[in-house]
């Protein structure tokens, strides 16, 4: 089984990427930043509404009913909970933009370079 896809991952791209040896056609690079960036600001506003999903009064006034509500709470934003599995999420888009933004930057400089040394060539 391969090894899961994940924040190194992407470190390892973006330097691929900023070192050339990582090319991506530049109108491919375009379309999946802005495709991280639409997904990015999803993310954003789900995590930024899980404080809304906090219900620990939702379940009456019993001690053991506000227990059971704190345990909610914890699932929405507690340790481990949604909002951090979304912050994760949200690590992980922000290094794959940063991938194809550097793939593309290093895509039109060699592009650059090799149009340059041709028309040196040419004379």
């Amino acid at each position: 089984m391969s090894e899961p896809v994940g924040p190194e991952t992407f470190r390892r791209l973006v330097e691929a990427a900023e070192s050339g040896q990582l090319y991506l056609e530049p109108d491919a690079t375009e379309n999946c930043v802005k495709a991280c960036d639409t997904f990015l600001e999803a993310l954003q506003f789900i995590r930024n509404s899980c404080s809304e999903l906090e219900v620990s009064a939702a379940f009456g006034h019993l001690p053991s009913a506000h227990a059971l509500g704190l345990k909610f709470d914890a699932k929405a934003t507690g340790p481990g909970g949604l909002s951090d599995v979304l912050q994760t999420h949200i690590d992980t888009v922000t290094q794959m933009r940063a991938m194809f933004a550097a793939a593309g930057k290093a895509y039109r400089e060699a592009d650059h370079e090799t149009l340059t040394a041709l028309r040196e060539a040419s004379g």
